[in-house]
């Protein structure tokens, strides 16, 4: 049996509750288990796999520690696409918040633009 990717274990987990927000320890405490169940090995940095998986826009940051996974969210590449002096631009222009939720760094929260 083919051993599994360990973000595609990860992705697995929070495909099974979409459109859930989840706790980071929640999810990194089946994370760890299932895998380690399933492989016979530990999985070492569970909290690196679920940051690496919301920067790559598979997952969305709600607030600090709680992440959601919404199958109709599609990052969009070229929003992330701006050179730096545009991006400076454009983080100025919007008082370094989302224009979607009006959140920033001050809230705990990272949108792509944001970060």
């Amino acid at each position: 049996m083919k051993e599994p990717r360990q973000l595609d274990f990860i992705l697995e987990y929070f495909k099974k509750y979409p459109n859930q927000d989840i706790s980071h320890p929640q999810a990194v405490d089946w994370i760890s288990n299932e895998y380690k169940e399933k492989t016979r090995k530990v999985f070492r940095d569970v909290d690196r796999g679920i940051r690496s998986l919301h920067q790559r826009g598979y997952l969305i940051k709600v607030k600090k520690g709680v992440y959601r996974y919404e199958p109709n969210f599609i990052l969009r590449d070229d929003l992330e696409d701006f050179y730096p002096q545009l991006r400076k631009q454009i983080l100025e222009r919007d008082g370094y918040k989302c224009v979607i939720c009006g959140m920033g760094k001050k809230e705990g929260v990272e949108c792509m633009l944001i970060m």
